[in-house]
């Protein structure tokens, strides 16, 4: 393990004072209180008391003394000018080294700083290694060691010093691993996991290799080598390891290198590092592929039920011209039937003067098949793709152990009652089996008479599997997304705990009455407000037809002198090469410190940047890298390599991240806006190839497939967020989920979407968060406006009519607290807000808590709404910001 991953550069950066400070840290640190103003009066010399000052700030800002005291002259001046000195008097200070070393004694006793002795070193040590037990990047643990030591009050020790203790924390924490990891690691066990590191010679590839292969698409082939790689897994009992003496970030951090490393790199590393590397990939692979095989199977049951569909569509069209058939000849029977002139025992004779007994029959035994069910859901059709879902629902049922807590219908009695008829334990359904799990309109399908068919029971099973899979009925215990709901939230014990923090954090107030009062409130002035703007002649808002219609913003044209200034800028405006670009960019904002090898610490040249570089240009041109090894004369094996360790999510996250930060400091960014309101929308594109987020939507993608790109934009207009959705999937879902993970500077307090980013749901949570939901929504004056049982309508003659539910107060005041602990749970990270907003919405009778959300999200929703129609220019700016 590298002790030196800290350059000669690094060392001297980090012993001398930074380059540039921010005016948040100089009030911060560089402000003297009047006590210290008054120790510093005592000092004879004026370059002694400016020296003085500037070395006790350094201490409280750096955490120890810098070796030369060089300083920003912006720093230097704000601390004079408190003192009242001339700047320029710093240079006469620390002539004599003695006077510097007594001021920093006193300053050490000022602030209660003292140098570190050796039990301090010795609880140093200990701290680091548990830091180290749970990250494994050696300039965090540094960084993170600095900040312990100025918390403790010590000074800063030697950072050749810290970074070996740094190191030796690293391979301490290896070393615990290891050792927590012995009831695992047996003879049998060792053999095995060395065996995953050989080719096979049949298969010509590792085990390794094998299962580092994730799925990219839903057929039949993938979703059995998918439950292979379950079943291997199972039987080699890494279903039953249990990991829950290591830390999660280790356990996360360890699958990633085994997701990555090749064989010979894991064959070259210790037993120490080997081992662990690979029992975390596996388990981590067990709960991957779990969570993707129900996917695929839930994908894949969804496109053979639209295939079916689709076919009675097209079967519906061909029998159009028998329709018209049938329907003349019930017509021409009909007036046989009621022509007076005929007499009764004529009508036989009539009748069949027109249609022969024969065509009769036909006739009517085509209408027969012509004929659908009342609550038609096409069940005869996807009968048709039994086999296709026979492929691989033997072997899923064989392989995946589904709990259940609280009734079931009788669901996982009827899958182990078909996986036995799999099995050939029995050959058909006995009479007694459960059916109070198959939905109404399969009834007529599975259970014709006495008897149950087979086939159709067993689609119905895993339709309905399909469905409390999604909303946490039915669960895997080996499955993060598909696991049982309450895991998702805060457990009760720990959220008496941390309740009280996440109030602070959203600023939502434990008694619900409280938050009710001030709702209602807000309600009764915005009511009043659009009440007055109905009364004005001339206002925007009207009321036609029984509804409420705002007269639409009329477009400022562009003024002769704006054109012009918009030509200027462009001219202005350099042509340079791309790559030229994203090197000065990346001088400007640090962006490719962000891009961190997965394992080793290794120092950036100018080669490892060109590599680098190209490989972000690779992706976001979408080259392969064989054309940019052409194109850069780099070796293509070496881009393969630097794509593989350094471009991960979270490294592409914080270089975007670096690159907002610096574009919020920049001066005209702050006259777009001030980063606190933000805007998201989704963007469609048509896939190729497989992937499995990929989905048929024939309005946008023809007979193909695509995906959503969905985007976080800030009013300044950087980009904070990026991920690609289904694009059957409605946008709303996924709003929170960026702003909630955004760890950038912009401060977002306000959101906006179009409507297809918006429920009711999302209203509730964004106000509990302490935010502010505020999406343009069409078909505005159809919307159901509410208002709390307290509110006078009398008060408002003109709105009343509009205003026509009463919320469910009660409702509210008995969830408050559930409702606060999901909020926590999103907050703190315990799920994501697609997540549990996809769990709660699949429910297929309406949770609880999705019911009381709903609820409140309706009372924040008309506020939203009486909002909009009352002030303009709030509509103004949230219509420039998603526009």
């Amino acid at each position: 393990m590298p002790v030196q991953f800290l350059s000669e550069a690094e060392h001297k950066s980090l012993n001398r004072f930074p380059s540039e400070v921010s005016s948040e840290d100089l009030n911060r640190f560089f402000l003297l209180s009047d006590q210290e103003l008054s120790i510093l009066k005592q000092l004879r010399a004026e370059h002694n008391r400016l020296g003085f000052a500037l070395q006790l700030c350094c201490l409280r800002y750096l955490g120890f003394f810098p070796e030369e005291l060089q300083l920003p002259k912006p720093v230097i001046n704000y601390v004079a000018q408190q003192l009242q000195l001339i700047p320029e008097l710093l240079v006469f200070y620390g002539q004599r080294s003695s006077t510097q070393r007594e001021h920093q004694r006193k300053i050490q006793a000022l602030l209660g700083y003292h140098r570190a002795s050796n039990s301090d070193l010795l609880n140093l040590e200990q701290w680091l290694t548990e830091r180290a037990l749970e990250h494994n990047q050696p300039l965090l643990l540094f960084h993170m060691a600095c900040e312990h030591l100025k918390q403790q009050k010590i000074i800063r020790i030697g950072t050749t010093i810290l970074a070996k203790m740094v190191a030796t924390a690293r391979t301490k924490a290896n070393e615990l691993i290891y050792q927590s990891l012995q009831n695992l690691l047996t003879q049998d066990k060792t053999t095995w996991l060395d065996g995953l590191l050989e080719v096979e010679p049949n298969e010509k590839r590792t085990r390794l290799s094998w299962l580092q292969k994730t799925p990219t698409g839903n057929n039949p082939q993938q979703i059995l080598e998918t439950l292979d790689k379950i079943s291997f897994l199972q039987q080699h009992q890494v279903d039953a390891w249990n990991l829950s003496q290591l830390n999660p970030n280790r356990i996360n951090y360890l699958a990633k290198i085994g997701a990555r490393a090749t064989n010979q790199y894991l064959q070259r590393a210790s037993e120490i590092r080997r081992y662990p590397i690979l029992i975390c990939f596996l388990k981590q692979s067990l709960y991957n592929f779990t969570d993707d095989l129900i996917e695929m199977v839930d994908q894949r049951l969804w496109e053979l039920y639209n295939q079916a569909k689709r076919n009675f569509d097209s079967d519906r069209l061909m029998a159009s011209k028998t329709i018209d058939e049938k329907l003349k000849m019930l017509q021409n029977i009909g007036q046989i039937l009621l022509d007076g002139d005929i007499e009764d025992n004529s009508v036989r004779v009539k009748t069949f003067e027109y249609i022969t007994p024969d065509n009769l029959k036909a006739s009517l035994s085509e209408t027969q098949q012509l004929i659908r069910p009342e609550n038609d859901a096409y069940v005869d059709y996807f009968g048709k793709s039994y086999n296709r879902v026979r492929r691989f629902s033997s072997k899923l049922l064989a392989t995946l152990k589904f709990q259940v807590k609280g009734s079931d219908s009788g669901l996982l009695t009827a899958l182990n009652l078909v996986h036995e008829i799999h099995l050939g334990r029995r050959r058909k359904l006995p009479d007694e089996a459960p059916t109070e799990f198959v939905p109404e309109s399969w009834r007529p399908y599975v259970q014709s008479g006495q008897k149950l068919n087979r086939r159709y029971y067993e689609l119905a099973a895993l339709w309905f599997l399909r469905q409390q899979l999604r909303s946490g009925d039915i669960y895997l215990a080996q499955s993060r997304r598909f696991s049982e709901l309450e895991t998702y939230f805060i457990p009760p014990k720990e959220w008496s705990l941390c309740r009280d923090e996440v109030v602070n954090l959203t600023g939502t107030p434990i008694d619900a009455r409280l938050r009710l009062t001030e709702r209602e409130k807000e309600l009764v002035i915005l009511m009043g407000q659009v009440e007055e703007l109905l009364n004005q002649p001339d206002s925007d808002l009207i009321e036609e037809r029984g509804k409420l219609v705002l007269s639409p913003f009329k477009a400022d044209e562009k003024n002769l002198e704006l054109k012009r200034l918009a030509e200027e800028i462009t001219t202005r405006l350099p042509r340079i090469e791309i790559t030229d670009l994203l090197v000065e960019v990346d001088s400007w904002t640090n962006f490719s410190n962000a891009f961190e090898h997965l394992n080793l610490a290794q120092n950036k040249d100018s080669n490892t940047l060109l590599s680098l570089y190209s490989c972000l240009l690779a992706q976001a041109c979408n080259l392969d890298f064989q054309q940019m090894a052409t194109s850069t004369g780099l070796l293509y094996r070496r881009l393969c390599w630097f794509n593989n360790w350094y471009i991960r999510d979270e490294t592409l996250r914080l270089a975007n991240n670096a690159l907002i930060d610096y574009h919020y400091d920049l001066p005209l960014s702050h006259l777009w806006g001030g980063g606190m309101l933000s805007s998201s929308d989704g963007q469609r594109f048509p896939a190729k190839g497989s992937l499995r987020q990929a989905r048929s939507l024939p309005r946008y993608f023809g007979y193909g497939k695509g995906v959503t790109f969905y985007s976080w934009t800030s009013d300044q207009f950087s980009q904070y967020g990026s991920k690609p959705i289904p694009a059957t999937v409605r946008d709303a879902t996924y709003v929170l989920d960026e702003i909630l993970n955004n760890e950038t500077e912009l401060s977002i307090l306000e959101h906006t979407t179009d409507t297809a980013g918006y429920t009711e749901v999302i209203f509730a949570l964004f106000d509990l968060l302490g935010m502010r939901f505020s999406p343009r929504i069409r078909d505005l004056a159809d919307q159901k406006l509410y208002r709390t049982s307290n509110t006078d309508l009398g008060l408002y003659p003109l709105l009343k009519k509009h205003i026509q539910g009463i919320i469910n107060q009660r409702l509210i005041l008995d969830d408050w607290d559930e409702m606060l602990r999901l909020v926590g749970s999103l907050k703190m990270g315990w799920v994501t807000a697609s997540l549990i907003i996809q769990k709660l919405q699949a429910f297929p009778r309406k949770h609880p808590l999705m019911r009381v959300l709903q609820e409140y999200g309706r009372l924040i929703k008309t506020i939203h709404i009486l909002r909009w129609y009352a002030d303009e220019a709030n509509r103004r700016r949230q219509r420039a910001t998603i526009e």
